[in-house]
């Protein structure tokens, strides 16, 4: 009886440990498997009702991984349609087909592809593009708008006060160019960034000397595409793909769709409908929070938008007390947001790591609160391309007494003390400017010792490395703000070797999908996020809102809209 408890304890686990590694290699039988890939590939993807718009990074991971696995020895990797990966995301599908098996064949599509897609052009064996395409190799680029002058002429002024020269976000709103810190401050993490862009697209005879003669020829045509080794050969991509080896099939991934054939089937759809996701649980797992959006106070987090520091909270306060999780990947892609609701997710991602194992995996951006809820881990781990730092806060107050007189508003005020009316929408005073800034040397202090503790830095140091500057990955591993390199499978071992497992583990991804109510922001206080979401709102123009109408000074760790096209 006990082999048959053992049996059945295998049946359920070894299905899903595949959800951490690639799957057993299968002898190649020959013929060619070709797999379509699009989209940008978020943390959490966007949905609508119960299907997700596009794929999301970690799906698009595994089914790669499941692909080079599959038994055909050649893998066409179609990227001609929409495949507009961040260089974050570039970066984990080319670490993925650089881990492909010994034989596996793997040639890649390209059309109107830009530099991000030369990253995963680079993991494989041969790349072709379409004789009549287009790429768009040129580069990076990154442009921020400053509204100073635009709100000047409805008498709106906004007053900041930070705590750094370079934590030069409120500068959209105060001012109508940048400051010669913030100039400094993006070029050196653009240069930055391009040098990590232009080393990961390298490949066989293209050095990056060489992607970077070719981007003075943007666009490129198939000719000048060739001369340039930007790709091998180009096709005419419906014949390419009809003359590839035989047996010859397209991936198909494995995709849960409604069972509406039974009552039973129907019961579960309402279910899912009402409740959310339900997800088997395993008797040990390893939890991926995928922690993406702005962060913000209250208790209604909209996953993929909002990170709410009420329920972010209560869901590592539930990770540390779940005996069947074992250790914990927290995944972060944040430019921050409120500092309070950082800090509160800061101190319980703390207690979740000292029962057991956090370790943090940086992705696109995790700066200002993202880095204050990173630095909570007991490591952290960063993609090349992550922009991260900007430790410090910031404060910004609305004047609207200009507005009031362009309309003839006059207003009267009564008061009870001497501050009543101290960050109201009046005049910017000295009197509020010192009040603004006592609190904010208090927060930012705050945040540059909890950086300290952490990371085990001198003050001293992370004063240097604070006030808002920015860094590259290579960099916050070179100055101690990171531990180390990874992707998604490195921060997983990592957080078994930290727990002490050698085996493999299942995944549970979290936070799980809610409800149809949910996913609509019917519920609660994901009315405002979802209704922000459903009309395409940008993030900062969201913050800047949420600052014009809030009746006190929010104090925000946020760095800004880092906009690279």
């Amino acid at each position: 009886m006990r082999h048959l408890h053992l049996l059945a304890l295998l049946a359920l686990v070894l299905p899903l440990v595949a959800a951490e590694t690639a799957p057993g290699p299968t002898p190649p039988l020959g013929g060619t498997l070709i797999m379509q890939l699009s989209g940008t590939f978020p943390l959490r993807p966007s949905s609508f009702l119960l299907e997700e718009r596009e794929l999301s990074l970690h799906d698009a991971t595994m089914q790669l991984r499941q692909a080079l696995h599959e038994p055909e020895n050649r893998l066409v990797l179609d990227l001609s349609e929409g495949f507009e990966p961040t260089l974050v995301a570039a970066e984990e599908l080319s670490a993925v087909l650089r881990g492909k098996p010994a034989g596996k064949h793997v040639v890649c599509l390209l059309d109107n592809a830009q530099d991000n897609s030369l990253v995963v052009a680079a993991a494989c064996d041969e790349v072709v593009m379409s004789e009549a395409g287009l790429l768009m190799v040129h580069g990076l680029a990154s442009s921020t708008d400053y509204y100073a002058d635009a709100l000047a002429k409805i008498g709106v002024r906004f007053h900041a006060v930070t705590s750094g020269p370079a934590k030069s976000a409120p500068e959209q709103l105060t001012r109508s160019a940048p400051s010669e810190m913030a100039i400094q401050e993006h070029e050196r993490l653009l240069h930055n960034l391009d040098r990590v862009l232009l080393e990961e697209c390298a490949r066989g005879p293209l050095d990056t000397a060489g992607v970077q003669a070719a981007r003075a020829h943007s666009p490129q045509t198939s000719a000048l595409a060739i001369s340039a080794k930007l790709v091998d050969h180009a096709v005419e991509p419906g014949a390419w793909l009809h003359q590839q080896p035989a047996p010859m099939r397209y991936f198909k991934s494995a995709r849960e769709t409604p069972d509406l054939s039974s009552l039973a089937g129907m019961m579960a759809f309402w279910k899912t409908i009402t409740e959310g996701d339900q997800r088997p649980r395993y008797p040990q797992s390893v939890a991926i929070v995928e922690l993406e959006g702005m962060i913000v106070d209250g208790e209604g987090s909209n996953p993929g938008y909002t990170i709410c520091g009420g329920d972010t909270a209560q869901l590592f306060d539930r990770l540390a007390a779940d005996e069947q999780v074992v250790a914990v990947v927290v995944r972060v892609n944040s430019g921050g947001g409120s500092a309070d609701a950082s800090d509160r997710i800061h101190f319980a991602i703390r207690r979740c790591a000292a029962v057991k194992p956090v370790v943090a995996l940086f992705d696109g951006v995790a700066a200002s609160g993202g880095y204050y809820l990173g630095c909570a881990a007991r490591e952290i781990l960063v993609h090349r391309g992550t922009i991260t730092g900007s430790i410090g806060v910031f404060a910004v107050v609305p004047d609207l007494d200009g507005t009031r007189d362009l309309l003839g508003i006059h207003r009267h005020t009564i008061t009870t003390g001497p501050r009543a009316e101290l960050f109201s929408t009046g005049t910017f005073t000295a009197e509020k400017e010192a009040a603004l800034r006592q609190v904010i040397s208090a927060v930012d202090a705050r945040f540059q010792g909890l950086v300290a503790e952490r990371r085990k830095l001198a003050p001293a140091k992370v004063a240097e490395l604070a006030g808002g500057r920015v860094y590259s990955g290579d960099e916050a591993v070179s100055l101690g703000l990171a531990d180390g390199l990874g992707t998604l499978p490195t921060a997983v071992a990592r957080a078994r070797e930290l727990a002490g497992i050698k085996t493999l583990l299942p995944l549970e991804r979290y936070p799980h999908g809610g409800s149809l109510a949910a996913r609509l922001g019917l519920t609660g206080a994901s009315i405002a996020a979802g209704l922000g979401a459903s009309l395409a709102v940008p993030s900062d123009m969201r913050l800047w809102l949420d600052l014009a109408l809030s009746e006190h000074p929010l104090i925000l760790a946020w760095a800004g809209a880092f906009t690279l096209h």
